[in-house]
């Protein structure tokens, strides 16, 4: 596995996010101008690879994303990464997982490492770690092998340490600088004294060049199950005028109550050709339709077992697919390990 080359070039690719922001006189941190990082990234000491820099000219709190923006920022990766070696994507980590795993799905034939990175604290602060953060993530992006193919051709988080697959990370810390996990996957790469990629784990890249075809469906909804959920809550999420899926957290591997009303609802939603998805609260572990009788009786109303899915990866996914295909078809496709997103046999 050869190091990074200098005749690389890398494209940056600035959103917004800690990692960009500046501290306003009450304290807070809000976005500023991307000079002050541009300028700092121009050091030809800083990264071993050229480097192409964009910047979207309104950057924007990771809080505040909406699913067009993700398609944005699918669109500007594939217009801009031309014969760029890699992408680096600085985001907020408020979503960053929801993002990646928004990219995931949005971006066909990824044939190069499209890595996504921010921080906990923005550049230039004492103990912040976006320097760290940032040239981690340039140095996995640039990696290639000894025939020159680049290591990990996929949609990733570099964060602390560890390199994590896109649609299996998830934010698991507010204030720690190992901010980010993979609960049911391992990392793809460790970076320590040296880049430590474990092969087996990559996925192959993708063919037909770098596009996006699809989009996503913003009618969808989110639901978790809790000892004081009603009737009148249920109803009104499964009732939104237009809804077309919904992600349900549910508790364990699948379960939630049995009480005829939760039921009802449920399977009236389904027959109405809307989408239930089923993911555990759990930390890790999987949805496994009818292990408990409360979860068979859950998913005989029509809902689909999620398995493994992270809730970032189930709602975008779900997005997603519904932007392409009917019902019946998302339902069956929910299934399928499309990216990465799913283990075998769960």
């Amino acid at each position: 596995m050869g190091p990074p080359d200098a005749e690389q070039r890398l494209l940056l690719l600035y959103t917004g996010g800690t990692i960009g922001m500046t501290t306003r006189a009450d304290g807070a941190l809000v976005p500023q101008d991307f000079g002050r990082l541009a300028a700092h990234l121009r050091d030809p000491d800083e990264l071993p690879v050229g480097v192409t820099i964009a910047a979207f000219d309104d950057p924007i709190d990771s809080s505040a994303i909406r699913p067009g923006r993700w398609l944005d920022i699918a669109d500007a990766v594939v217009e801009l990464a031309g014969d760029h070696t890699g992408v680096v994507v600085l985001h907020g980590t408020d979503t960053m997982a929801y993002s990646a795993s928004a990219l995931a799905f949005l971006l066909e034939g990824v044939d190069r490492p499209v890595v996504l990175t921010g921080s906990q604290r923005p550049l230039g602060e004492r103990r912040s770690d976006a320097d760290r953060n940032l040239y981690t993530a340039g140095a996995f992006a640039a990696l290639r092998d000894g025939a020159g193919a680049p290591v990990v051709p996929e949609v990733t988080v570099a964060f602390g340490d560890v390199l994590l697959r896109g649609c299996r990370s998830r934010k698991v810390s507010a204030d720690r600088f190992s901010g980010f996990a993979s609960p049911d996957l391992p990392p793809l790469a460790h970076a320590g004294v040296s880049l430590e990629v474990t092969a087996s784990l990559v996925r192959a890249p993708g063919t037909g060049g770098l596009r996006r075809t699809g989009g996503l469906c913003a009618d969808v909804a989110a639901l978790k199950l809790h000892p004081a959920l009603d009737e009148h809550t249920l109803t009104a999420v499964l009732t939104r005028p237009g809804l077309r899926g919904v992600v349900i957290e549910a508790y364990g591997a699948g379960n939630g109550p049995s009480e005829p009303w939760f039921l009802r609802a449920l399977e009236a939603a389904t027959a109405s050709g809307v989408v239930v998805v089923v993911t555990t609260q759990c930390d890790s572990g999987a949805v496994r339709a009818g292990q408990y009788a409360t979860g068979a009786a859950l998913f005989e109303t029509g809902a689909v077992a999620g398995a493994d899915l992270t809730f970032e990866a189930a709602l975008t996914k779900l997005m997603a697919l519904l932007d392409r295909h009917p019902a019946d078809e998302v339902r069956r496709l929910l299934a399928v390990d499309l990216v990465g997103e799913l283990s075998p046999l769960v």
